[in-house]
């Protein structure tokens, strides 16, 4: 099946949301970095989650393709 043509605007949109996306990530990481275990490491893991799942979704739009997939560890449903 033929890839589906994106029109410019709306790629050039995605990798907008994709860089804005990379920087909170970057942002939210650097913040788990100084946490102790605890709720808000917890609910910081699962806000990463999210922004990694949209990034994702954005990077096949704008034609970029993620390659990491680093993985980490599994928030618990603390609430």
């Amino acid at each position: 099946m033929p890839a589906q043509m994106v029109a410019d605007e709306v790629r050039m949109a995605s990798r907008i949301h994709a860089r804005l996306l990379d920087a909170f990530i970057a942002l939210t990481e650097r913040e788990l970095a100084g946490l102790a275990p605890g709720f808000a490491e917890e609910s910081l893991l699962e806000a990463l989650e999210g922004l990694r799942a949209a990034r994702k979704s954005y990077g096949t739009t704008a034609g970029v393709m993620v390659v990491s997939n680093l993985q980490l560890p599994q928030a618990s449903n603390a609430a």
